[in-house]
């Protein structure tokens, strides 16, 4: 008992380190500096105003419950900008009546670009803030709301500028500041630069009429918001095993785009609540990556419209089929986006398609589908599957040298049509068929039957197999896009007919027929030049060798 840790009354003040072992309540304002956990099994109640120091935190074990009702943690001593543009953007403010004439100041968290596009405007004086960390402007500062405008566009737009403060300066030196998360702002989005103190919830968080100052929050466990204020504390990070409840409530400024990160699958209500508004956006829901699992290796993917950015672009599958379409790296933060609420309260879902597909002779197979919503998933093209059903001969015996007649049947038991080839063999070599390549085109579910004709050169009993002949392009999926065994048919018996001359016989009585020819046509050439010979030298004389 003695060595037991023992539940703090108060928070800890000193840096230390404390643990709730019971249900334990922070009544009386105080300071908190160190860090306190909440075990299983146990609570902390805070129902008074807890100033945080910078890197303090409170973590909320699994079974272990925080409670913040009627109470607060708070720390103000952070810094905040309103970014300004691109386009137009206004801020407003009111100092009261202090004074018929004044200056108001605006400064910035930098030098402004020299060269760029920023023109503020308060009634008819405008100046270029170009080059310049701050403005002034002559003002009237007698109770009425003073506005000004910022102009910029265009591939000189200000964009990542912010307003960190306005000063009022009046009767010779009295001085006024309003920071920026207490101006009033169109288009002019409220960020925080850091975060004072952290709270982590593994287990349960119930903030009630609460009001939270300046926290990172990250809720893996269960939280809930209800009726409270959450001033510099967003994004709130919710991990794909949490789940959060924003009810009647007012998010106001963040640290990134969104005032709620959702993670994969996590789960969120949000129900009659104001967020930052403007470009910033109420929830996002972020996917850790985007993974996708398919019966293709090498497929062809062509993908519109990923993500919150819309991106469009073309890849392959790996040798196993699958693809990392987008990693977890910060830079594919957008197409990683795939629900969002935006600073109108309007909902917004990824509507990216993919088409994943294989090219091949026989044919396109493809499938287009709505892009995946979650980490991993698996996706199938649907295929053919071809077969060979039968080879049928119309005798079991047959001539060599002469045809023989088959019919093959082939069915396509898959999902989609082709247009499959076949090829047929003796043994493992190609057979003699007319046609030699065999072609059918085949609905999913049909069966042809197509005549062929088989030619042997020699005496054997053998059997014809026919098979369906693969493209290279479905060779890793071979096996689910047909039976590469094949049939064999029965054996057939091929022997020479008695009518059938051998071929060396026939092809010694062409020649001999050609020489026969050609003999007697050059005898009669040659008897022919004899005879004109005759008659153009002998001049009608008996002898032509007499002399003259």
């Amino acid at each position: 008992m003695v060595m037991m840790p023992l539940a703090s009354a108060a928070p800890p003040a000193g840096g230390e380190t404390t643990t709730s072992n019971g249900d334990e309540t922070w009544s009386e304002e105080g300071t908190m500096n160190g860090h306190h956990t909440v075990l299983n099994g146990t609570s902390l109640t805070v129902s008074a105003n807890i100033t945080m120091e910078t890197g303090s935190s409170i973590t909320v074990e699994q079974g272990g419950e925080l409670r913040i009702m009627n109470g607060a943690l708070l720390n103000e001593d952070l810094n905040a900008g309103l970014l300004i543009g691109p386009g137009y953007s206004t801020i407003s403010m009111n100092f009261g009546d202090v004074a018929d004439e004044g200056v108001v100041q605006l400064k910035f968290d930098h030098e402004i670009i020299e060269g760029r596009h920023l023109l503020i405007t308060h009634e008819n004086q405008t100046i270029n803030a170009s080059g310049s960390d701050m403005v002034q402007f002559d003002v009237s500062l007698d109770g009425t709301e003073l506005a000004f405008t910022f102009e910029s566009g265009g591939f000189t737009s200000a964009m990542g500028s912010y307003v960190l403060w306005a000063k009022a300066i009046y009767n010779g030196g009295t001085s006024q500041t309003i920071k920026a998360e207490q101006i009033e702002t169109l288009n002019a989005p409220l960020y925080w630069f850091q975060s004072a103190f952290d709270v982590i919830v593994e287990g349960s968080m119930d903030l009630s009429q609460a009001h939270v100052y300046g926290a990172n929050i990250s809720c893996p466990g269960s939280c809930i918001v209800s009726g409270s204020t959450l001033t510099g504390s967003a994004p709130i990070d919710v991990p794909a095993t949490g789940s959060l409840d924003v009810l009647n409530s007012i998010l106001s400024g963040s640290r990134s785009d969104e005032d709620i990160i959702l993670h994969d699958d996590a789960s969120i209500s949000y129900l009659n609540s104001q967020g930052t508004g403007g470009s910033t956006d109420a929830w996002i829901r972020l996917l850790s990556q985007r993974v996708l699992t398919t019966n293709i290796p090498n497929g062809s993917l062509d993908i519109y419209d990923l993500g919150y950015a819309e991106a469009d672009w073309n890849d392959l599958t790996d040798e196993n089929g699958e693809i990392v379409l987008v990693d977890g790296k910060g830079s594919t933060e957008h197409k990683r986006i795939v629900e969002w609420m935006d600073g109108n309260g309007n909902l917004g879902e990824d509507n990216g398609t993919i088409t994943l597909s294989i090219t091949s002779n026989w044919g396109v197979f493809s499938t287009t589908f709505d892009a995946p919503r979650v980490p991993f998933a698996t996706v199938e093209v649907p295929f053919p599957l071809i077969e060979v059903v039968s080879l049928e001969p119309e005798n079991v015996g047959a001539e060599v040298n002469r045809s023989l007649g088959l019919m093959m049947t082939v069915t396509n038991t898959g999902d989609v049509a082709a247009t499959p080839n076949f090829r047929c063999y003796v043994g493992e070599f190609d057979a003699d068929t007319a046609p030699s390549t065999i072609m059918a085109s085949l609905e999913a579910g049909e069966t042809k039957t197509i005549p062929i004709t088989w030619y042997m050169y020699e005496a054997v009993n053998v059997g014809l197999t026919c098979k369906p002949f693969i493209p290279l392009a479905l060779n890793d999926v071979a096996s689910t896009v047909t039976d590469a065994n094949g049939v064999t048919s029965e054996p057939v018996t091929w022997s020479y007919g008695d009518e059938i001359p051998d071929k060396p016989l026939v092809i010694w009585a062409i020649a001999v027929g050609i020489f026969g020819g050609g003999a007697l046509w050059v005898s009669k050439i040659s008897k022919a030049k004899q005879y004109d010979h005759i008659t153009e030298f002998t001049d009608g004389r008996e002898d032509p060798t007499e002399s003259e």
